[in-house]
C-alpha cells in the first residue's frame, strides 16, 4: 500500500484579466505532490503555478493518518486551515498567512486558536480600517477571518484521523516557484 500524505498546496497564477497574480488554495491527498497535478490544474484552469505547499503530518498534538474511505460528517478533532487577511503599517499590500490548526469540539475557539498567531495579533492592534480583516464576513467572536476550511470535506475520497501524540513530528513546508508544468496542462 502506498504511503499517503495529506498536501495543502498555494497556488498561484492568472486568470483572464488579472493584473497581478491571484492566489488559492489547494487540499489533496497523495503519495508525492506530482501525483496530485492533474487535480491541481483541473482546480484552477487558467495559467496556474505551484508557490508552495506543506506536507502535514502533525497539528497541535495530533498525528494525521489517511486511509482510504469516506470522512465522517463533522466528527472531532476536525482539521481545519484558516486564511487570514491583515495589513501592516505602511505598506501597502494585502498579506495572507494560512494557518491549520484542530478543532477538539464545538466549543472550540477559533479566535483563541488565531490568538496564538503573532501576525494575527499584530493586525488585530492596528486600527480597525486597517486591522486583519474578514472579506467573506466570517466573524469568530470578537475576530475575523478570511476562510475557515474544513480540511476533512476536501478530501471526499480519504478518511482523515487525528490521533493524539506527544510526538513533534515536523511539518514539510516547501516554498518557491514549482512546477511550471502545470501552465502546459
Amino acid at each position: 500500500m502506498e504511503n499517503l500524505n495529506l498536501f495543502i498546496v498555494l497556488l498561484g497564477g492568472y486568470n483572464e484579466h488579472d493584473l497581478i497574480e491571484s492566489h488559492n488554495l489547494f487540499i489533496g491527498v497523495g503519495s508525492e505532490l506530482s501525483s496530485l497535478l492533474p487535480q491541481m490544474k483541473k482546480s484552477w484552469p487558467g495559467v496556474t503555478h505551484v508557490d508552495g505547499y506543506m506536507i502535514v503530518k502533525h497539528v497541535n498534538g495530533y498525528d494525521i493518518q489517511i486511509t482510504e474511505g469516506s470522512p465522517a460528517e463533522n466528527k472531532f478533532p476536525m482539521l481545519v486551515v484558516a486564511n487570514i487577511g491583515y495589513y501592516k503599517a505602511g505598506q501597502f499590500s494585502e498579506f495572507h498567512k494560512l494557518i491549520p490548526f484542530v478543532l477538539t469540539s464545538e466549543r472550540d475557539s477559533i479566535s483563541e486558536k488565531l490568538k496564538q498567531d503573532p501576525d494575527f495579533l499584530e493586525g488585530q492592534n492596528l486600527e480597525n480600517s486597517t486591522r486583519s480583516h474578514l472579506d467573506d464576513k466570517h466573524i469568530v467572536t470578537a475576530f475575523d477571518v478570511d476562510d475557515v476550511i474544513n480540511v476533512h470535506k476536501k478530501i471526499p475520497a480519504y478518511k482523515l484521523e487525528l490521533k493524539p501524540s506527544d510526538k513533534k513530528t515536523k511539518n514539510e513546508l516547501i516554498m518557491g516557484y514549482k512546477f511550471t508544468e502545470l501552465k502546459n496542462m
